[in-house]
């Protein structure tokens, strides 16, 4: 098995990585939605465009979709303006996260979110560990060009190389399994953050599970990380 001791940099998810998704957050990420598609200019009032948020996040788990199929609007054009109107205060940070953060002074990080850039570093912010980022190792799924990490090496690649660690000596923390696929196959340590909709056994791909980010850094810290399901 992979030894934790050995990581030099980490590449972090940020939703449902270094903090919980709360339901102050799916609201924000609702009314965003619905002025979002507004402010485009798509004849919709704002309740009908609430609504069709509220239903597309119950069916599909998408707060868009069934609004960029009733209007055929590209992701594109909504992903900048959507996540800048979301609100980052409906989250609480964990206080211990930035202690945890500083007692592992030789790993350097590097961030590769599905979400903008921008709010990508306004949340680093809000927790309080946007000071182990450097600002040019933050990437949003912009920066990638829409690829997205479970069908591309693009983000991966993109991220070691911001930070100068090889694979062999880096890991990838997600809290979506198929999105470790890729860096698996690189050669980089995976690392995967619970969440209510992974499967419990731990799949061949996943090298480490945790059930926070704290956890995680707290087990290189320790050197007592175990393969736990």
């Amino acid at each position: 098995m992979k030894k934790l001791k050995n990581i030099e940099g980490i590449i972090w998810d940020l939703d449902d990585t270094l903090y919980s998704v709360t339901e102050g957050l799916h609201e924000s990420m609702r009314n965003s939605a619905a002025q979002t598609v507004i402010d485009l200019g798509h004849p919709i009032t704002f309740e009908d465009a609430l609504r069709l948020a509220e239903e597309s996040q119950e069916v599909h788990r998408l707060t868009f979709k069934m609004l960029i199929d009733k209007f055929d609007i590209e992701h594109k054009d909504l992903h900048l303006p959507f996540h800048a109107g979301m609100d980052h205060n409906v989250i609480t940070p964990c206080p211990d996260l930035p202690t945890i953060f500083e007692q592992n002074p030789h790993i350097k990080h590097t961030l590769m979110t599905h979400a903008s850039r921008e709010w990508g570093m306004r949340m680093l912010d809000h927790l309080g560990i946007a000071d182990f980022f450097d600002p040019k190792a933050v990437f949003g799924l912009e920066d990638m060009d829409f690829e997205k990490k479970e069908t591309s090496d693009r983000a991966a690649k993109t991220c070691l190389s911001a930070i100068g660690v090889n694979a062999e000596n880096a890991a990838f923390a997600e809290d979506r399994d198929w999105n470790l696929t890729i860096p698996h196959q690189m050669g980089l340590t995976t690392i995967l953050i619970d969440h209510p909709s992974q499967p419990t056994e731990l799949l061949p791909h996943v090298d480490y599970r945790f059930k926070n980010a704290g956890d995680f850094l707290n087990a290189i810290s320790s050197g007592q990380a175990l393969k736990t399901a």
